[in-house]
C-alpha cells in the first residue's frame, strides 16, 4: 500500500510540474536575450550574435555581456537629436563596446575625421569608416562606420577584435 501511495505522489508531482511548465511557456534556452523599449531601442543576443538596432555583430568567444551597462535608445549629446543603444562585453580585463546611433528624423549619410588629427579614414573588414587610436582615453582603438542610415561604433582592445565583431 505504501508503494502505491508513493508512486501516486510522484506521478502527481510530475503532473503538477509539467502543467506549470506548460502554462508558463517556459523557455529553457538560456543563451538568448532580448530587450526593447518604447523609445525605439532594440537588442537581441543569441549564441554570440548580437543584433543592436537591427545591426548585426559577432561577439567573440569568451566575452560576456555586462547587462547593467546596456542602454537602449538613450538621448545622445552628439549627434544632436539622435539616440544611441550600447552593449558592453567583458573577457577578463578586456572590454568590447558596440554602440549604434540612430534618429527618427534623419538617416546619417557621412562621417569625417576630426580636425584635430585624433581620427583618420580607414577600412576595416572591408568597410570604410573613421578610426580613432584612443577615443576614450584608455588606449583602445575605436572604429565608426555608417550602416543603414545609422552610425555604428565598435571599441575593443585591438583592431583584430574590432574586425571579428564586424564579420
Amino acid at each position: 500500500m505504501k508503494k502505491i501511495l508513493m508512486i501516486g505522489v510522484i506521478l502527481l508531482t510530475i503532473g503538477i510540474t509539467l502543467s506549470a511548465a506548460s502554462a508558463a511557456e517556459w523557455n529553457f534556452d538560456f543563451s538568448s536575450t532580448e530587450s526593447s523599449n518604447t523609445d525605439g531601442g532594440a537588442m537581441s543576443l543569441d549564441n554570440g550574435k548580437l543584433k543592436l538596432q537591427d545591426i548585426e555583430f559577432t561577439i567573440p568567444d569568451g566575452y560576456k555581456e555586462n547587462e547593467s551597462a546596456r542602454k537602449l535608445a538613450e538621448p545622445a549629446d552628439d549627434p544632436k537629436d539622435a539616440k544611441f543603444s550600447v552593449c558592453i562585453f567583458k573577457n577578463g580585463d578586456k572590454e568590447l563596446m558596440t554602440k549604434v546611433y540612430f534618429s527618427d528624423e534623419v538617416n546619417f549619410d557621412s562621417l569625417t575625421p576630426n580636425d584635430d588629427g585624433s581620427s583618420v579614414e580607414k577600412t576595416m573588414a572591408g568597410t570604410k569608416g573613421i578610426y580613432f587610436e584612443d577615443k576614450y582615453g584608455d588606449g583602445t582603438p575605436t572604429f565608426e562606420f555608417l550602416k543603414d542610415g545609422k552610425i555604428v561604433e565598435i571599441n575593443a582592445a585591438d583592431d583584430s577584435i574590432i574586425e571579428s565583431v564586424m564579420k
